[in-house]
């Protein structure tokens, strides 16, 4: 960005810094000046002050926010150039906004009767300066005006428009000519947005003019626009078609449409001050969305904290009014509303970065370590679990695979043990996996069959992520571990003993196993069992039913989400002093079908001092006729042998 000095010494009345002196304070404040040249402009010496402009500050990307910057440093006041109203006619133009999702503002207006020429001599040498050619008064005042507030403007000859304008998506037109004479070759699928009427393309907007409604020397009735536009379709545009320009420099930022119909009414009134010409139109203002800043909570503390100098309230507060932000005190600290041209403003740490930076990068002590307070953990407690399975896993030697939470509607059906139905994707990227997965095992069991081709006999893989559901009109989703386990021995034990290690490791005392309530297709319907802990199923352990293998397939599947919630008021204390072995000890014991082994388990922690007993499960659950047998086994700590076999006959009624 080039500023000429002179200029900044007019928006900002009572300037005595001179021009080298004004470019270092810009510079502190966080433009770097990479020029400062002396040039003649207007018949009278001058400065022109070139700025890198890196932050995402549109406003600073104009003469006015770069004297709004100067005024902030100097304590002093800009003003602005006075915009008159305009005299508007009743006659209504006929413009319309179909690409509504990208179109923030527009505002236009017809004046007929204009005169086109030469340029006066101060106008030819300022865009000359700024680094434009100057073509004729109209052009130039617009660029002239897009310099000085940052606001870029579209001139259209008004007599070559054939029937309505419309602010669109292209879906019509493969090429364009630009003012410069440049074919551009445009895609007609929908994404670019352009300028039209019934038969050309204007311009493509926010970036460049076309040549079919170009103002030239022979124009005397114009429309006049100044548009802003959503940032991410000007980008995105002026980099696939290769076309950038000063006004897509501009619009690519997040430009203020508060301040659109400012600089929209600055150039008309230099219009007819330089071309003539009477408004012979409405004022077409579309701007359905008003843009409003945010109100940010600060603490008077934190610059100090992050400088790690001694930055008072009142230093604040001061440098606060200095960017017109509007204050209201609030306990320890206020409440700011930054205006609106300040777009980049949204967290405390931003306004902490602008007191920093108007106090002074240079007053920062180079050789001390500011102290600052520890960031708040804002990290989902979910991430943590599952973060701390996957370690666990991987030194338990387990590798992690991933797959695509899309699958075959089949593999639902076989994998699925939760009470929801299927969710099923609408315009599918591919048909053969049409549905949300339900279970993570599917996507295990094929992972495992590719092992199964290359001959692997000792498989251990896992996977972490959603799995997904509809219960009761209700889409729902679960963040989900799934490990699957194989080799030619029994691997039920192995599948068992990483459930343990992963539960316990989270904190849960007591991690129970009974027969599953809902069995999958896919398990074997005598080895299958609900694992519990804290009285609730957090998922399912199971063997796989006959797979073309001769190998032994286990699975387990964990719902993170639900044991997530569950551990929360956990204290998780995983250092425990053992004097004594520990001694495990296993009952068979037999319950009525239907009859919870849940209670029975509590029934038995209450019967034992929780000072002698390490741990109650299950480990073998078998039918016989209409009861189930339950193998419970007992791990005892801080006894001896024989104390530990008394406990245990007389809990277990054991003769």
């Amino acid at each position: 960005m080039k500023v000429l000095y002179n200029q900044i010494q007019a928006l900002v009345p009572g300037l005595k810094a001179g021009p080298k002196e004004v470019g270092e304070a810009l510079t502190l404040a966080g433009f770097m000046m990479d020029e400062c040249t002396e040039i003649s402009y207007d018949g009278h010496a001058d400065h022109l002050i070139g700025l890198e402009v890196r932050q995402n500050r549109a406003d600073c990307l104009s003469v006015i926010g770069v004297a709004r910057e100067v005024a902030a440093w100097y304590g002093l006041r800009v003003e602005e150039p006075v915009v008159h109203e305009l005299l508007k006619n009743n006659r209504k133009l006929d413009i319309k906004i179909e690409a509504t999702q990208y179109v923030k503002r527009v505002s236009a207006i017809r004046i007929e009767g204009v005169t086109n020429g030469e340029s006066p001599s101060w106008l030819k040498e300022f865009v000359t300066h700024y680094g434009f050619n100057s073509i004729n008064v109209l052009v130039d005042l617009s660029n002239y005006v897009m310099v000085l507030t940052g606001y870029a403007s579209h001139l259209i000859d008004a007599k070559k428009v054939a029937g309505q304008i419309r602010w669109s998506l292209n879906k019509d037109f493969d090429t364009m000519t630009t003012l410069m004479g440049t074919d551009v070759h445009l895609d007609k699928k929908g994404d670019e947005l352009i300028i039209c009427d019934e038969g050309n393309i204007i311009a493509l907007a926010g970036i460049v003019g076309g040549k079919s409604a170009e103002i030239d020397m022979y124009t005397d009735d114009m429309i006049v626009e100044v548009a802003v536009y959503d940032r991410s379709i000007i980008r995105r545009n002026s980099r696939s078609l290769n076309v950038v320009t000063e006004a897509s420099h501009r619009l690519e930022k997040e430009l203020d449409p508060n301040g659109a119909l400012a600089a929209f009414k600055l150039l008309i009134s230099e219009i007819q001050k330089y071309a003539g010409g009477k408004i012979s139109s409405e004022l077409f203002d579309y701007y359905p969305k008003k843009y409003i800043s945010p109100t940010i909570e600060f603490n008077f503390d934190l610059p100090s904290t992050v400088a790690g100098i001694e930055i008072s309230q009142e230093q604040s507060l001061k440098i606060f009014d200095s960017l017109n932000f509007k204050v209201q005190r609030s306990g320890i600290g206020a409440l700011v509303t930054p205006p609106t041209y300040r777009q980049d403003l949204w967290l405390p740490e931003d306004l902490v970065e602008e007191v920093i930076r108007m106090v002074g990068y240079d007053k920062i002590p180079t050789n001390e370590i500011p102290s600052a307070q520890i960031v708040q953990d804002i990290t989902p407690p979910n991430i943590v679990v599952a973060e701390k399975m996957r370690d666990i896993l991987c030194a338990n030697g387990y590798d992690e695979v991933l797959s695509w939470p899309l699958t075959k509607s089949k593999d639902n059906a076989e994998a699925n043990y939760y009470d929801w139905k299927v969710i099923s994707t609408q315009n599918s990227v591919n048909d053969v996996y049409p549905d949300l997965r339900q279970s993570m095992s599917a996507g295990l069991l094929i992972q495992f069959n590719e092992y199964d081709k290359k001959n692997v006999e000792y498989i251990k893989i896992f996977e972490i992520g959603k799995v997904f559901g509809e219960k009761g009109g209700e889409y729902m989703e679960y963040e989900a571990l799934g490990g699957m386990i194989s080799n030619k021995k029994n691997s039920l034990f192995e599948c068992k003993n990483i459930v343990e290690i992963l539960l316990r490791s989270l904190g849960s005392e007591n991690v129970l196993y009974t027969d599953a309530v809902s069995k999958p297709v896919l398990a074997n319907p005598h080895s299958c069992w609900d694992i519990i802990t804290h009285e609730v199923c957090v998922g399912i352990m199971y063997k796989l039913a006959s797979q073309e293998t001769s190998l032994h397939l286990y699975t387990f599947e964990i719902n993170i989400t639900q044991i997530t919630a569950l551990l929360e008021n956990v204290k998780n204390n995983p250092v425990v002093e053992i004097t004594q072995k520990l001694i495990c000890l296993d009952a068979n014991i037999l319950l009525e079908t239907g009859e919870s082994i849940l209670k029975y388990i509590h029934g038995l922690e209450k019967k034992i001092d929780k000072n002698k007993l390490w741990s109650l499960s299950v480990t073998d659950v078998y039918p016989i006729g209409e009861k189930v047998r339950y193998t419970v086994r007992a791990v005892y700590k801080e006894l001896s042998d024989q104390e530990a076999k008394k406990i245990h006959i007389g809990v277990f009624n054991l003769s």
